[in-house]
């Protein structure tokens, strides 16, 4: 029997488990309709009858009390109200909520903050012509005049070409 002290379970379904040991993955548990387990791990197929034989395996008594809590998969991109954002733990600014604005996908970085980005690209109308920006501030959007949200850097970039071309004020 291996003593694995840092052996932790990270759930992924109802009956099923990564193993991890030391932050490494080392394997996956699964676990059967008659409560029996198997764990698998790139060298070997191991079955157990009942979770008492996987904590005797693995030398860990709470390995099914303590598990890793973090998500198994960290998404790449967010999206408020079908825009994409950088910032990973968004709240985004719903109806009624103070600085809610119908017209812009708007979100904070913390919550309860009073400093609204906007979701998406936009086209900002400064001083010296038009800029792009993804997930300004809404106040310099505000400032500045805008024209968007955009889906992507690309359709920003030819609007405002096309606004730097056609402005007045340049």
């Amino acid at each position: 029997m291996t003593n694995y002290d840092l052996t932790k379970l990270q759930q992924i379904s109802d009956v099923a488990w990564l193993v991890n040991r030391g932050g490494e993955r080392i394997g996956i548990l699964n676990q059967d309709i008659q409560d029996n387990f198997i764990y698998i791990s790139g060298k070997d197929t191991v079955n157990f009858q009942g979770q008492e034989a996987v904590k005797d395996y693995f030398g860990n008594i709470k390995l099914f009390e303590e598990q890793i809590d973090q998500p198994v998969v960290n998404p790449d991109k967010f999206y408020v109200k079908g825009y994409e954002i950088d910032y990973a733990e968004p709240y985004a600014i719903q109806e009624g909520d103070t600085g809610y604005d119908p017209a812009l996908p708007l979100y904070t970085k913390l919550e309860g903050s009073g400093v609204y980005y906007a979701a998406g690209y936009y086209c900002i109308h400064f001083d010296k012509g038009w800029k792009h920006a993804k997930a300004p501030k809404a106040t310099t959007l505000y400032r500045y005049g805008f024209e968007g949200p955009f889906q992507t850097e690309l359709e920003a970039k030819q609007r405002m070409k096309y606004l730097n071309r056609n402005d007045s004020r340049t």
